[in-house]
């Protein structure tokens, strides 16, 4: 089996989703009631920013016990994007969820 075709089952089991098994479609990975989840697995991923960047938020995140974040942009372009790690993702919004039955 192929090691992408794992990582879409393990991304599906954390998040309590279903793979999609691929048939030449242009739809998401993973079939999830809240998220929208499309799987990109890599050999090598860029060191500025799962590396330095990353790195940089986990550092000063730990020291106040905060949730570690990347925010990136793209230049001239509206779109802004997150990044974190998925136990963090899953556990601020656990808690958000949490704090929203309350």
């Amino acid at each position: 089996m192929s090691n992408w075709k794992n990582f879409e089952r393990r991304v599906a089991d954390i998040f309590g989703g279903k793979r999609i098994p691929v048939n030449g479609r242009a739809e998401l990975d993973i079939d999830h009631a809240v998220y929208g989840i499309e799987c990109k697995y890599r050999k090598n991923l860029p060191e500025w920013l799962f590396g330095n960047a990353i790195k940089q938020a986990l550092q000063g995140s730990r020291k106040r016990g905060i949730i570690p974040i990347v925010v990136i942009g793209k230049y001239n372009s509206p779109d802004i994007f997150v990044l974190t790690r998925v136990d963090d993702f899953l556990n601020a919004t656990k808690e958000e969820s949490n704090e929203k039955q309350t």
